[in-house]
């Protein structure tokens, strides 16, 4: 059935509308349009399944009672506010994540989700004889699109414990223009400490001092080896690093589609002179400005839920003596030992939905953590398709 405006505003006005509203901000599941974009045979996933969906890393639970009513709110009895562009809005937003961090509104840039961030960053700082540096497999929104505007790529194979490989990415990132640090990385869920992380940006520094650095931070709040942190503190005072955050992960609000880069003063306006965070909508905004002056309680909740359920689904994998890459992320990345297409499409067969595959890592499946009620489920399925890969590989 056809989801009018008029729809919209009667749902979010319903009291007893609270979870499908929380299920579209939370938009589980979209990456099946992405997986159209790429040319792949993926089917696209309707707003109206019941399969367990573990294939895009959202938050299972969505954003919370006090971010829905801050969308509710901002949509109002007739959509007034709604109705206006956000043009010259976001400010309150600005300061609201720059006081989050303990940095100043000029140290920061909204985008539509992270995907903006990442693609600004590539055409603000790539040229011709400025290549793009990732890793093989990273998050692949950089390389793409770099590719799209016909700026060069050079690759990079992850190591042997599936992180970021230092020594040859030093190499290639030589008179780079951008190199892609995504920390944890998805897929592989790997997770570099604070003091590699410091001692490669010294590295790159000193290497190709005209080179950007951009560390991508979406699931950074999942993390929980003691002693992590940030590298905001360094990219408000580094012109050349930038970090990206999102908050359609722990936040739960991928279906809104907001995020923000944050940076040095001056590379902010430099970043801001292609996209200047005019492109978000005012229903995002709002929900920003809520989620972002919660206090760290629901952020740790998360943390903590997260942690329970991707303990329990490793420890799954483990006892049948299947290995993932030490996840610090809200999922998995394990070896199924058969091509992942033929895994996913019998689990999809089951109703369970993981994600596509991730060239070269052909037999690895990325496996978002839902609620512990889904992954009880969700392994059940996963002990029968292994069992059955396995018989036919004998």
């Amino acid at each position: 059935m056809p989801f009018s405006r008029r729809a919209f505003v009667k749902t979010l006005g319903a009291g007893a509308a609270g979870a499908f509203t929380s299920a579209m901000i939370g938009a589980r599941g979209r990456e099946g349009f992405a997986a159209l974009w790429r040319g792949l045979d993926e089917p696209v996933l309707a707003a109206e399944t019941s399969d367990i969906i573990l294939s895009s890393n959202e938050n299972p639970l969505g954003p919370g009672e006090r971010v829905l009513d801050a969308v509710r709110r901002a949509v109002g009895p007739r959509g007034a506010d709604a109705a206006r562009y956000p043009f010259g809005r976001v400010g309150p937003l600005n300061e609201a994540i720059a006081k989050k961090f303990g940095v100043k509104p000029e140290n920061v840039l909204i985008g539509a989700g992270s995907t903006q961030i990442l693609r600004t960053s590539v055409q603000v700082f790539t040229a011709p004889d400025r290549p793009y540096v990732g890793s093989l497999p990273t998050y692949e929104e950089c390389g793409e699109y770099a590719t799209l505007i016909g700026m060069p790529i050079r690759g990079v194979p992850l190591d042997s414990q599936l992180r970021f490989d230092i020594e040859p990415t030093l190499a290639a990132a030589r008179g780079a223009g951008l190199v892609f640090y995504c920390n944890p990385n998805n897929p592989t869920a790997t997770v570099h400490p604070p003091s590699v992380t410091d001692d490669f940006i010294r590295r790159l520094h000193a290497a190709s001092p005209e080179t950007t650095i951009l560390i991508d931070e979406a699931y950074i709040d999942y993390v929980t080896t003691p002693g992590h942190r940030s590298e905001i503190p360094r990219a408000v005072e580094d012109p050349r690093v930038v970090v990206a955050r999102t908050f359609s992960k722990a936040y739960g609000m991928a279906g809104l589609r907001i995020g923000y880069a944050i940076a040095h003063k001056d590379t902010i306006k430099k970043m801001a002179q292609w996209e200047g965070g005019g492109n978000i909508s005012y229903l995002s905004m709002m929900a920003a400005l809520e989620a972002i002056g919660q206090d760290e309680s629901f952020i740790e909740r998360e943390r903590a839920r997260n942690a329970e359920a991707r303990e329990f689904t490793r420890k799954f994998f483990h006892d049948l003596g299947y290995q993932d890459s030490e996840s610090q992320t809200n999922f998995l990345f394990v070896d199924v030992r058969m091509p992942i297409q033929d895994f996913a499409a019998a689990c999809r067969k089951q109703g369970v939905r993981v994600a596509r595959r991730f060239p070269p890592r052909l037999t690895s499946a990325r496996i978002s953590i839902g609620t512990m009620e889904e992954m009880r489920t969700a392994t059940q399925v996963f002990a029968k398709v292994l069992k059955q890969g396995a018989k036919a590989a004998a």
